[in-house]
């Protein structure tokens, strides 16, 4: 004989149609965001690692000022090292654009061609696929490199650089305005040999090394190349540069982010389902205490009040997953295929994605709403006959404040609702939290980069390889300028830290109190916020070339969001680097300078090249912005619709009483609508300071990805339009929930009654 109770499920399933589909629709598109989310992220590791171990990617790398010795590197390589000549050139191009120009490579870091073919000729190229799009050329196209017009052969990745970082002390990759080509063999040779970086990779002969080990090693490597003459301008392992590892670490808290996201999601909705269920028992209490008294058990009734959420779960996933895996992959492409340079990659299902968006969902809606129903139907029969169903009948009623009567009903419908009107709460600040992370990047971005230029000192920061004089010195001021490095714990890792050395009086610094008798140095915000220092304490730097070690002392902080900085008396900078008291090797000018040897400038600096890091940054977070925007609303609709019906469902007989007394339409709307409204609109007020501190938490993870500081900047508009948006969100609701009061009939309240 088939279970009766079976019937109800058609009869629930129409009566609450509109609640279903709403739970329904939230979950399908949660769970298919996530899907497509672990898919992509899944295949991009999976690509990246078959990529970098097929095409040999270095275990470090290094830079000298000339071509070390063959016994250099003979003696280096005694260390279980292989090392391989790896030179470029840096190429300009039109729009403040450079190309870093390599020869094709047959040893270390091969390329993956990815349309078109490898140059074979002296005037053909092939260059990286994401700077081709972002920079707008194509296979066929002409470039002028080195004043030789050069077809565009292919578009291409390489295993070092799947970010484009033109340094490594970049606070972000930059695809528009920097490149990575490669020319046929005998290409690199006819460039200025002065334009020739002299650079070097290092591949570990044995493959099961530790971290640690692998760490060890590269520091014996740059000290054997040091004591063997090399005179090196830079040295970094795959660890700690930024053009390989920054897409792991970036992976490494996308991943998880999503994940907790899923999860929270999927805990709310079950809360909802076991609010709603725990409803429906108030509502159907003489019948589940017939049919308890009839003989069916408790967890009979609980197998079936638990089966709605359980199915409605299951067909979330099932519906989520197809979308996921089908529509979801194009877009997520879009965002890591829009950022780094990555090979083609295939979308494979996912294991841990199926447990995350199936079997995770499932066992949190069952274990919720179990405990849940085992405690509302250990009441006994007799109890759910007279809808005695609270374990303390003899409570106080909260004493209200003595207000106007439509004001103490609003309360007591608040009260009495309260955990539903929670839930509603910790649902409109996860989305106002989801909301203001997409609104926020924009303006953030264009605040940091405007301060960087209303700050900068001067418009050209000159940094050479010695000291040399300008043709034109006008009034720019010498300075002395120095790398170090300084740990940061929360990355696990060194951190690179410009020192500046400035004069007493120094025209550019004019509000810093710099004197040469004074040991120590100030350090800008944003260095001071990311290491946690204030004046006073002492600071452990270490050069990363010589493995020297240096503590500064704070004097005190500046406001310098363009890097972090260390400023300090040339005198005191120049003492601390063993240098002579009259070194230098820059200027601080308001005119563009100009040497009569080329190959001595290392570097120029000006505030439009911050513009360029706006753009990177925009880009690479321009379609989080909808994405965010339109999970918010979502959220907002989906949880509105479902708590708040079930406020006017469970006050439906009381609302019928008061159509009887004579109360109006407009004035029970008031009573229960605007009771609502108050909650709404006061959980996304409430809920604006705690929005604030997760975007703080939430972009202290970014800070431990990024080089620089990025200060977190939420212009109040936006505030507004959290709370706009939200409310917006609502009135859609409250409409619907007119019409649901008008249908509300005033015979319910002569019906079933005791």
């Amino acid at each position: 004989m088939k279970n009766p109770l079976r019937k109800r499920f058609k009869r629930d399933l129409k009566s609450n149609k509109g609640r279903y589909f709403a739970i329904l629709l939230m979950m399908t598109v949660t769970i298919a965001i996530m899907s497509g989310f672990l898919a992509v992220a899944d295949g991009a590791q999976k690509v990246l690692n078959e990529n970098r171990a097929d095409c040999k990617l270095e275990d470090g790398s290094f830079t000298a000022v000339k071509k070390i010795s063959t016994a250099a590197q003979a003696e280096t390589e005694k260390l279980g090292v292989s090392v391989y000549e790896n030179d470029y050139v840096n190429e300009k191009l039109p729009d403040e654009a450079t190309l870093r120009i390599y020869q094709d490579r047959e040893q270390i870091n091969l390329v993956t061609v990815i349309d078109g073919k490898s140059p074979v000729n002296k005037n053909e190229i092939a260059v990286d696929r994401l700077f081709a799009e972002s920079y707008g050329l194509e296979v066929g196209e002409s470039l002028t490199i080195n004043e030789v017009p050069m077809i565009i052969t292919g578009l291409i990745s390489v295993p070092d650089y799947s970010a484009l970082f033109k340094n490594n002390s970049d606070l972000m990759m930059d695809s528009f305005h920097f490149g990575v080509g490669i020319v046929s063999a005998g290409v690199l040779q006819s460039f200025p040999a002065n334009e020739i970086v002299m650079d070097y990779s290092y591949y570990f002969d044995n493959r099961d090394l530790t971290e640690k080990e692998k760490r060890n090693l590269s520091t014996d490597i740059k000290d054997k190349l040091v004591d063997n003459g090399a005179i090196l301008t830079s040295f970094v392992t795959a660890e700690n540069n930024q053009s390989i590892s920054f897409i792991d670490d970036d992976m490494g808290s996308d991943v998880p982010m999503m994940k907790v996201f899923l999860s929270l999601i999927i805990l709310i909705m079950a809360f909802v389902f076991s609010i709603v269920i725990t409803s429906t028992i108030e509502t159907e209490a003489p019948i589940i205490g017939t049919l308890l008294a009839s003989g069916y058990t408790k967890y009979e009734l609980i197998r079936h009040y638990i089966t709605m959420p359980i199915a409605v779960t299951l067909v979330s996933a099932m519906i989520g997953n197809i979308i996921g895996y089908t529509m979801m992959p194009d877009f997520f492409k879009g965002m890591y295929y829009g950022s780094y340079s990555l090979p083609p990659m295939d979308i494979e299902l996912n294991m841990e994605a199926l447990l995350l968006t199936t079997v995770l969902p499932i066992a949190m809606m069952i274990g919720i709403n179990f405990v849940a129903l085992y405690r509302k139907l250990s009441i006994s029969p007799l109890n759910f006959l007279r809808k005695e169903l609270k374990k303390s009948k003899n409570r106080r009623a909260v004493k209200l404040p003595n207000v106007s009567f439509f004001n103490r009903f609003r309360l007591r419908v608040i009260i009495q609702n309260k955990k539903s009107y929670i839930t509603l709460f910790v649902g409109i600040f996860l989305a106002s939290f989801i909301l203001m992370f997409g609104l926020v990047i924009t303006p953030m971005i264009s605040h940091y980069v405007d301060s960087i230029k209303q700050s900068a000192v001067s418009d050209y920061q000159y940094i050479l390889k010695g000291p040399v004089e300008p043709e034109n010195p006008g009034n720019a001021e010498k300075m002395t300028f120095s790398a170090l490095e300084t740990y940061y714990s929360p990355a696990g890792k060194n951190i690179e830290v410009s020192f500046f050395g400035l004069r007493e009086d120094s025209d550019y610094f004019d509000d810093l109190p710099i004197s040469d008798d004074e040991k120590g140095g100030y350090l800008s915000d944003g260095l001071a916020k990311k290491l946690g220092a204030k004046p006073g304490d002492t600071l452990d730097f270490v050069n990363p070339y010589t493995d020297k070690e240096y503590s500064i002392k704070v004097i005190g902080i500046t406001d310098y969001p363009g890097a972090l900085t260390v400023f300090m008396s040339q005198k005191q900078l120049n003492e601390l680097l063993d240098r002579d008291s009259s070194y230098f090797n820059g200027y601080f000018s308001d005119q563009e300078l100009t040497f009569t040897d080329k190959n001595s400038l290392a570097t120029v600096i000006t505030p439009e090249d911050m513009s360029k890091f706006g753009d990177q940054m925009l880009s690479s977070f321009k379609q989080m912005a909808p994405l965010c925007l339109f999970a918010a609303i979502v959220i907002y609709l989906v949880l509105m619709v479902v708590l708040t019906k079930l406020v006017i469902d469970k006050n439906a007989l009381s609302i019928s009483f008061l159509k009887v007394f004579g109360y109006e339409t407009s004035e029970i709307r008031k009573i229960y609508l605007k009771a609502t409204t108050l909650v709404v609109l006061g959980s996304l007020l409430l809920c604006l300071p705690l929005v604030n501190l997760g975007i703080q938490g939430c972009f202290l993870i970014v800070q431990m990805k990024l080089s620089g500081y990025l200060p977190v900047y939420i212009p109040m508009y936006l505030y507004a339009e959290i709370v706009a948006i939200g409310m917006a969100s609502y009135f859609v609701i409250n409409f619907i929930h007119m019409r649901r009061i008008n249908k509300i009939q005033l015979s319910a309240a002569l019906k079933n009654r005791e």
